[in-house]
């Protein structure tokens, strides 16, 4: 008789440290997913920041910049051709990603 219930004991530590493991897997299976979903968004923050100028050397170009030449067009060519407001939200988006990808790696 003890033996059946030593298995019953048995059987239910295995099944409890098993499901103890799957939930440890699931629960890592959302953190990776949701750390991917951080970096790609980082990554395209960081692109947008990186993003190559205008072409200069085109004569279009140069038509509409002489044609529309106010103090507003030269700041934003000054700029880099980014409005300066969406530099710094993606520099505060960047911030906060980072803010929250090391809150994730510190419930780890």
């Amino acid at each position: 008789m003890e033996t059946s219930e030593t298995q019953s004991e048995t059987k239910a530590k295995v099944v409890q440290i098993f499901s103890h493991f799957m939930a440890r897997v699931a629960k890592f299976e959302d953190l990776a997913a949701a750390g991917n979903r951080f970096l790609v968004n980082f990554r395209q923050a960081l692109e947008f920041i990186r993003r190559p100028s205008i072409d200069k050397t085109s004569t279009i170009f140069e038509k509409v910049i002489k044609a529309n030449n106010t103090d507003r067009i030269q700041s934003y060519i000054n700029a880099g051709y980014v409005h300066p407001s969406s530099r710094a939200e993606n520099l505060n988006k960047c911030k906060r990603l980072l803010n929250v990808s090391t809150l994730w790696f510190c419930l780890l």
